[in-house]
Formats: structure tokens, C-alpha cells, sequence
């Protein structure tokens, strides 16, 4: 277990409903992830496709914080092709 990222399990959707947001503390630091709703899913769908894949997003996030690609705001964004 990587004591350095620890994942809250705090899967929602986003104040303006386009993504399903996480965090993750990093060293400390709170890290909100996103992953942007597919058009074809309802908000409440793919938030609960997101609970029952958690370990594969958490994986990804997980991926791109070592790769340091945060956005200019300090935020992870996945796509499930990263």
C-alpha cells in the first residue's frame, strides 16, 4: 500500500454535473480528480460505473499524479484512455 496517495472514496458528481469528481491526498496535499461524463450515460449511471471501477480509476489517477499532469488549476482529469 502506497502510504504516500490514500484515496478518500468520496466518487460524486460534480457541482456542474459534466464530470464525477474524487480526491485523493497526496503527501498531505487533497488532489480532486475528474473523469467527464460520456454523452451517451446519465450523470447517475456513470457515477455508479465509476463505484464499481474504482480500483481501475484510483490505478489511473494514481498513473497520471507520477506523471505529473495536473492541470493549470492542480487537478487530475482522466478519460479511461490514459
Amino acid at each position: 500500500m502506497n502510504q504516500q496517495l490514500i484515496f478518500n472514496n468520496d466518487f460524486s458528481i460534480a457541482g456542474n454535473a459534466a464530470a464525477i469528481s474524487f480526491s485523493c491526498l497526496v503527501a498531505g496535499l487533497k488532489v480532486r480528480c475528474f473523469i467527464p461524463i460520456p454523452s451517451t450515460l446519465s450523470a447517475a449511471d456513470f457515477l455508479q460505473q465509476v463505484q464499481a471501477d474504482s480500483f481501475c480509476w484510483e490505478d489511473l489517477a494514481e498513473a497520471a499524479i507520477a506523471a505529473d499532469t495536473f492541470s493549470s488549476a492542480g487537478e487530475i482529469w482522466l478519460t479511461g484512455n490514459d
